[in-house]
């Protein structure tokens, strides 16, 4: 084989690396988390579910794949790691998502972290006030504005009823989106999640801030689901 005959071969594979990650990187998701484990441990669950029924892939264009961060960081400041995770990737996310919650934030921090990501292309999954709403809606609809420990009595009151981890839900638990969807309903949280968010639009409500409770951290969930459904 000649030099030029060496070139061209090393210069096609080179361009069939670029296509195999540009094929591959709309499967790919960053998933940024506020929290350093609850909200980690959600979705390394469905992570869990989405990796074993690919695990005997071959074809790269219909395997996704999911890096998920817990910073510990908050808001803004979330944002900004964010863009700055997404900008060292050497292949490109497909998706890009930041998951955090109200708790005391300011609603001018909360609302501004969640306008500066969406102007720099990343999509938000916030709830007002915590994600342990998100994991109430899983058992009940609930309309009234409370505070996160106040979610926790009500999840306690579900887990003993269930017979759920001794009775009691504590953060960080490890296998938290197994127990959700096996003692809960993921279809309903997801129903009730939508009708939150559309009590608040017909009510003209437009201030994230102001939708309490509220979340739309579904929306991330129900785009997952289907790659294990």
């Amino acid at each position: 084989m000649g030099s030029d005959d060496l070139f061209k071969k090393r210069k096609g594979a080179k361009k069939k690396r670029k296509e195999s990650i540009r094929e591959r990187a709309p499967y790919r998701y960053l998933i940024v988390c506020e929290g350093g484990k609850t909200e980690p441990n959600y979705f390394e669950g469905i992570k869990r579910k989405i990796e074993a029924k690919y695990r005997d892939k071959i074809d790269v264009k219909n395997k996704i794949e999911l890096e998920i961060k817990g910073t510990g960081r908050n808001t803004e400041d979330l944002v900004d790691y964010t863009i700055k995770l997404r900008s060292l990737s050497e292949i490109p996310y497909g998706h890009t998502w930041v998951v955090f919650d109200k708790d005391d934030f300011t609603d001018e921090q909360f609302n501004n972290a969640i306008r500066k990501a969406q102007n720099s292309d990343i999509d938000v999954a916030w709830s007002n006030e915590s994600i342990e709403l998100w994991f109430v809606l899983h058992f009940e609809y609930l309309h009234s504005a409370i505070r996160r420990y106040q979610y926790i009595e009500k999840l306690n009151e579900h887990f003993t009823a269930k017979s759920i981890n001794n009775g009691k839900y504590h953060k960080n638990l490890d296998n938290i989106f197994d127990i959700l969807c096996k003692n809960g309903n993921i279809k309903e949280a997801i129903r009730r999640s939508e009708k939150l968010r559309k009590y608040y639009e017909e009510q003209g409500v437009t201030s994230e801030a102001n939708m309490n409770p509220c979340t739309n951290v579904d929306r991330l969930v129900e785009e997952l689901l289907q790659y294990f459904e």
